[in-house]
This record gives C-alpha cells, sequence and structure tokens, in this order.
C-alpha cells in the first residue's frame, strides 16, 4: 500500500505558492504563535481552523475563536468536515490567503482506478451498434466517470446544437450553460470551469450565476475535425476531482463519437437495404395492381352514375372510388420513392411561382378547414430546380401542415433570398410532433396523426430536395406547431 502524504496548498496574491506538510494531529491553522500553520493576514483568528487525522481521514473543524471558515465553499459545521484531494478552504472573507488540501500519493491509485473504469465504460459504450442505446451509454458513462450531478447530451445538427433525450417523452425542458456547449463545438476543444476556486480564467455567465452551478464540463464528440456533438456536465458542488483528467475524459469522449459514427453508418446501412428491398418488391407488385385498381375504379364510376340519388348502393360506390383512388395514390409513392429517378430538368423558376400555382388548387380547403394563409414571397428568390418535382415537395408539405390543423389554424409560407441561397419555408399552428418523432420523420412509413396516408411523403421530400443539392431542416414541439425550412442555391 503506498503512504499517503496529506499537504496544504497556500497561495496569495504577495507572493508564491507555497506547499506544508500536514505532518502531525491536530494541525493547527491560525494568526497565533503556537499555530502549526502560522497566517498573518487581516481576518485570521489566533487559533481559525484545526485539522485532524480520524480514521484514515483528514476532517477540517472551526477552531475555539468561531472565526469564518468555509470548505468548497460551504461553511464547516462545529463537528467538522471530511477533506478530499483537492478541496479549498477559505479562512474568511476579509482573508487573502486560498489554502488547498492535497493528498500525495492518492492521486496515482486514483488513477489506476479511473483508468479501470474507463475500460468498463468503454466496453459498455461499444458493445451495442443501435444508436440510442449508444447515446444512453455515453450519457450515462460521462455523468459517471465525470461525478458530475447532471449530464446532457446535444449532438449538432447543421450549424446548431439540439438536445438529444432519452425516449419519445424525454426529460422536458431544462437550462443549461448553452454558451460553454456553443464554444466547445465550434473549437472542438474541452472547457473545465471550476467556478468555485476563483481561479482566474474562470469566467462565469449569467445562466451559471441563475443556475448556482460551481462546475462545468463540456466535451467535443469529434471524430478528426468533425464534431457530432457535445457531452455536457455541470453540477452545484465541485467534482470529485479537483482537476478533471481531461485527457482520460478526451479518450472517453472521443471513443464515444467513435461509436456514435459506427451507430450511424449502420443505421444508413439498414435504412438503404430497407429502400431496396421497398424498390424491388413495389416495382414486382405496383404494375400488376394498376390495371385491376383502373377497372374496379372505372366500373365502380360507372354504376355510380347510374344510379339513382335514392339507390342504396350509390354512398357504397362513391366509397369504392375513394379507397381506389387511395389504393392508386400509394403505388404512385411507392415507385416515385423506390424507382431511381430520372435526371433533373432543371430551369430557373421562381419560388414564389411555384407556391402560388401549389396553393390555387387548395383554396376551397383552406376556405372550408377555417384555415388563414399567411404569405412572405420575396419575387427576387429563383432557383435552378425540376418545377414539376418541387410542386411535388410543396405539395406533400402543405398537406401535411392541413392534416396538422384539423380544427384551424394558420399557415404560414416564406420565401427569400439571403447570401447567394434561397430560403423556402412552411409553418403551421397544428399539433407539432414530439422530438422522437421530429429524428424520424423522414423514415420511410412513418405517419404521425394521420388517419390515412403511406407515410413516404417526408422521405419523397427529402429524396427530391437531396437530389436538387438543397438542404432541409425541420422544427416541431408538441402544441407549437411545424416549421420546414428548404435551402437550394440561389440563380439570377
Amino acid at each position: 500500500m503506498s503512504l499517503k502524504t496529506a499537504r496544504l496548498e497556500i497561495a496569495s496574491p504577495e507572493g508564491p505558492t507555497q506547499v506544508v506538510p500536514v505532518d502531525r494531529t491536530p494541525f493547527t491553522i491560525g494568526a497565533g504563535s503556537g499555530s502549526d500553520l502560522r497566517l498573518t493576514a487581516a481576518g485570521v483568528a489566533p487559533g481559525h481552523a484545526r485539522i485532524v487525522l480520524f480514521a484514515g481521514t483528514h476532517h477540517l473543524l472551526p477552531g475555539p475563536s468561531a472565526a469564518p471558515l468555509t470548505a468548497d465553499g460551504a461553511p464547516v459545521p462545529d463537528g467538522g468536515v471530511p477533506l478530499a484531494h483537492g478541496a479549498r478552504i477559505e479562512l474568511g472573507p476579509g482573508c487573502l490567503y486560498s489554502l488547498r488540501f492535497l493528498i500525495e500519493g492518492a492521486r496515482a491509485a486514483d488513477r489506476e482506478d479511473r483508468l479501470l473504469t474507463l475500460m468498463e465504460i468503454a466496453r459498455t459504450i461499444t458493445s451495442s451498434l443501435a444508436l440510442e442505446d449508444v447515446l444512453d451509454r455515453v450519457l450515462d458513462g460521462a455523468v459517471r466517470f465525470s461525478g458530475a450531478e447532471r449530464g446532457y447530451l446535444f449532438l449538432s445538427e447543421g450549424d446548431r446544437l439540439v438536445r438529444w433525450q432519452r425516449g419519445p417523452d424525454g426529460d422536458g425542458q431544462v437550462e443549461v450553460s448553452l454558451s460553454v456547449a456553443e464554444e466547445v463545438a465550434s473549437t472542438g476543444r474541452p472547457v473545465y470551469r471550476d467556478v468555485a476556486s476563483g481561479e482566474p480564467g474562470q469566467s462565469t455567465t449569467d445562466s451559471i450565476v441563475r443556475l448556482r452551478l460551481q462546475a462545468i464540463l463540456c466535451l467535443p464528440l469529434a471524430v478528426r475535425q468533425d464534431v457530432l456533438g457535445v457531452v455536457y456536465l455541470d453540477s452545484r458542488k465541485r467534482l470529485p476531482h479537483h482537476q478533471p483528467d481531461l485527457p482520460l475524459l478526451e479518450a472517453l469522449a472521443g471513443l464515444a463519437a467513435v461509436s456514435i459514427q459506427n451507430s450511424r453508418l449502420v443505421e444508413d446501412r439498414v435504412r438503404a437495404e430497407r429502400t431496396l428491398a421497398i424498390g424491388q418488391m413495389a416495382r414486382a407488385i405496383v404494375h400488376d395492381l394498376r390495371s385491376p385498381l383502373s377497372s374496379i375504379r372505372g366500373l365502380a364510376e360507372l354504376l355510380h352514375e347510374r344510379a339513382t340519388a335514392e339507390d342504396p348502393s350509390r354512398p357504397h360506390l362513391a366509397t369504392i372510388m375513394t379507397e381506389v383512388d387511395r389504393l392508386t395514390g400509394l403505388t404512385g409513392d411507392l415507385l416515385q420513392f423506390s424507382r431511381e429517378a430520372p435526371p433533373l430538368q432543371r430551369s430557373p423558376v421562381r419560388l414564389a411561382d411555384l407556391v402560388r400555382q401549389t396553393l390555387k388548387p387548395l383554396e376551397a380547403r383552406l376556405q372550408r378547414g377555417g384555415i388563414n394563409l399567411a404569405l412572405g414571397l420575396d419575387e427576387e428568390a429563383r432557383a435552378s430546380v425540376d418545377a414539376p418535382r418541387m410542386l411535388r415537395v410543396l405539395h406533400n408539405l402543405i398537406a401535411n401542415s392541413l392534416d396538422a390543423m384539423s380544427g384551424g389554424g394558420l399557415l404560414d409560407i416564406r420565401c427569400r433570398r439571403s447570401n447567394g441561397s434561397c430560403f423556402l419555408s412552411v409553418r403551421d399552428s397544428g399539433c407539432g410532433m414530439s422530438e422522437d418523432v421530429r429524428r424520424r420523420v423522414f423514415e420511410p412509413f412513418l405517419t404521425h396523426g394521420k388517419t390515412h396516408g403511406t407515410g413516404l411523403g417526408m422521405a419523397i421530400v427529402q429524396k427530391i430536395v437531396e437530389e436538387h443539392g438543397g438542404s432541409i431542416q425541420v422544427e416541431s414541439a408538441p402544441g407549437e406547431g411545424t416549421t420546414v425550412l428548404l435551402g437550394f442555391p440561389a440563380t439570377i
């Protein structure tokens, strides 16, 4: 067993930092001539504090003078408090001296234990390829390894950070020092702030003060220069390890980033194989389905026209025609999604014209559904696109918005030109989506809040937008509606 030696690190603005051994028990601190550590300064009482070794642990106790005494920012009670490696001791608000308790010999043993913990966490993280499972294990491992009270995971989506939430309901709204997380995401370097230490460079923000945080630790999840996200950890008390071993923590974050990337690659591969299987199945059956569907539709329509208004079969014939139309739409969506798209027939188009062309046949439905329409169309927003495919995109997005506002609401459509790009947004005041649904919104056959629908609408939208080299973002929350933002290179 290694010998552990206790020491006190003494810092003051008037001179160099000194280290003295705590080589006896009790070890007295004060301004008196008989003190083991004599500090003659304003605010220091003759018998200010004592350090006592009891049952193998050092304890800090107030002296008989009952002068102010804190450890790691908390007042020391009459019964004393145990001292951990790195604990900060303050002798009162008027004292210029800052004391830090150190245990030499504990560092090596502690590091060995933490290495073993790191290896155990690493095995846990790499034992699954399911993305949600990996993210859950990464966050749990980071909280456990750092000793933080709270931990959150932010994933990069374009130029912004989005908080990952466990399960479909998550843990609701939380407040964090987002500026620290954004700093780590932009620089790719970890940030550790020990607010309690009062050391130079440990700046505070409004959120740190408001949340009464004593420690913040943020780690980038990066593969090479690509920052996939940020692990955010904070605590209202100091972390167990005063100076966290950043190399070990960075190693954990790097391993976590690789695991996240591998999980995403596996999911992309599974999605691609599933899409291929869907395409092969669709092409094999759709053409055979269309012929009998056309026959059924035609015969039902003929019988419907011949039936009198009083004929009880008339509404059933109308139902047959409606359902055949829905099945025909499904076969069309399957072909659109699965087949190799023909080359784009691009031409410069005003996005405003496409919006108006899409809305014209929907005017009656908007009025009937009690939906107010707000337009903000920049006539200078022009992009080189395949107009029929972009009309399909707009139709799908607007149809989704209308389905989400069954009780009426506001449909807001805007387009604009900015910095060489054109942006088109479709926003509704409908029911919105949970974070889990929003993340999966482009998955084939995923439907949300619809009694009818193929679940291919947003998958087709994403496919067409990506064919044009554009970008698509979806923002939504339950009860707050949904906004879909498309971006394309602008043209003259």
